[in-house]
């Protein structure tokens, strides 16, 4: 009986085999098990660590906009206007009503050609007369609703002058208009180097001998002509005065 127990393999052998076996059973399920984790935690995220072949890296996704201040837009509500250049303004010794000087921008009348000739000074004390063919008529360059008294005053060389006053007085329409003054070289966009204007109000009046214009110095007043006596005349076509005088030769 001794025998036989010897002959059969031993139990032992047998058991250590299965134990191997299922050793080797359950590295492969744990395995298993572990793989299956590690390709969920990838389906997951694939850009874990482990992963062997992880996706690209994509560019950050724009989210909707968002509510941004718009910078307000402040649009001017007026238009500055051009400045012009400034006038010459008349002065005198005397208390004066200045005269006002055409806005208008006008081209000289064809009595009165501009000269480029550059102005003359006169010496003081120096003597005046009438231009030959002084006082004449003609249609305002400012059209009818205008009545003015202008012209220029020339030296021994017919050389226009500037810095002398030119003084009207008297009566118009039967008042009193006291005494204007221009200053020679104030009106050169109508007349040129030397011009003067006078302005005698908006409406065309006929007179007959009441006003008088002469020159005088500015700074005192000193009269350095005779007073000539004017006509003028309640139409379109001669509500312009020309008066031009020139320096009486020594």
């Amino acid at each position: 009986m001794d025998e036989y127990f010897e002959t059969r393999p031993g139990a032992n052998t047998i058991r250590i085999r299965r134990l191997v076996l299922n050793f080797i059973t359950f590295g492969f399920l744990l395995a298993s098990v572990i793989l299956g984790g590690a390709y969920g935690v990838i389906l997951i995220n694939p850009q874990v660590s482990f992963n062997p072949y992880p996706p690209p890296t994509l560019p950050p996704t724009v989210g909707p906009p968002t509510v941004t201040n718009t910078p307000a837009i402040y649009l001017p509500t007026e238009i500055p206007s051009t400045p012009t250049a400034a006038r010459p303004l008349p002065t005198s010794a005397e208390t004066a009503t200045l005269t006002p000087t055409p806005a208008e921008t006008a081209t000289p009348t064809a009595t009165e050609t501009v000269d480029l000739t550059p102005p003359a000074t006169v010496q003081a004390g120096a003597q005046f007369e009438l231009q030959p063919g002084s006082p004449t008529h003609t249609a305002h360059v400012s059209g009818c609703s205008n009545l003015g008294v202008g012209g220029r005053v020339f030296d021994t060389q017919s050389a226009p002058i500037i810095g002398l006053a030119v003084r009207l007085g008297g009566e118009l329409g039967g008042l009193d208009i006291g005494t204007l003054d221009s200053i020679t070289g104030s009106a050169f966009d109508l007349f040129g180097f030397g011009g003067y204007y006078i302005d005698l109000g908006d409406t065309p009046i006929a007179s007959q001998g009441t006003l008088w214009i002469q020159v005088v110095e500015a700074s005192s007043g000193l009269p350095l002509s005779q007073q000539v006596f004017l006509t003028t005349f309640a139409n379109c076509e001669q509500n312009l005065v020309l008066v031009n005088f020139r320096q009486v030769g020594s």
